[in-house]
């Protein structure tokens, strides 16, 4: 394990995932490798991040080769889902989709693809006016409309509106997913380094503040009224 982590941090580029290395050792924090695959597990001090933070090899495709995953727990009734992506990202897989079932005269959803990519066949998407100044660059989608339209309003949608004003590299493509007692959120992030592991642990920390703060919706689900 310490010479997986060590070939990671040799790594090219070199001063991004050494100063990253650094970064979690004056937090008090530990950087461990992850068993026979490249990337990592930060692990922090109690009562210091409501989550995990792991980096790796993607588990979506969308997001290209490699992922930074930061989880936490949220109470949620067992059927609810939400998702929230950059519109250009969420058209886009919103487009695979339609191709594939299209392509392939599926009468039913490949179950082989990735959750909140199902979701999209079978949940509507918040509208404009719900959106309001988040609807040029973010689309989103649940199946309890109201509860998605209050958490993405207030603090939350005011830090998504800064971040589709910073340039491209600062702001990579992500999914936020809401499902099973958990948020999830997957930041695109081939080379992973100090200022956007600390950009996508803010984002996520107040994402999963304001869904805690969010009304709970009812237990059946919502049809978008």
């Amino acid at each position: 394990m310490l010479k997986l982590l060590r070939r990671w941090i040799r790594g090219g580029p070199d001063a991004g995932r050494e100063a990253l290395q650094a970064w979690c050792e004056s937090t008090g924090w530990a950087l461990r490798g992850i068993r026979d695959e490249p990337g990592f597990v930060i692990e922090t001090r109690p009562g210091e991040l409501a989550g995990r933070i792991e980096w790796g090899p993607s588990h979506r495709h969308y997001l290209g080769a490699h992922e930074l995953r930061l989880r936490g727990e949220l109470v949620m009734p067992a059927d609810m889902h939400a998702v929230v992506m950059p519109k250009a990202l969420m058209d886009t897989v919103e487009s695979e989709l339609f191709a594939q079932a299209v392509g392939r005269v599926r009468t039913r959803i490949d179950d082989t693809l990735p959750e909140e990519v199902r979701w999209l066949a079978v949940s509507p998407r918040l509208s404009g006016a719900l959106m309001g100044g988040l609807k040029v660059d973010y689309a989103a989608a649940s199946s309890h409309v109201p509860w998605l339209a209050h958490w993405v309003q207030g603090p939350l949608g005011d830090a998504l509106a800064a971040r589709a004003k910073l340039p491209p590299a600062d702001a990579p493509p992500f999914a936020l997913i809401a499902h099973r007692g958990r948020l999830t959120l997957r930041v695109a992030m081939p080379d992973p380094d100090v200022a956007g592991v600390q950009a996508a642990m803010n984002l996520f920390d107040l994402a999963l503040e304001q869904a805690r703060l969010s009304p709970p919706p009812p237990d059946a689900e919502d049809d978008g009224g």
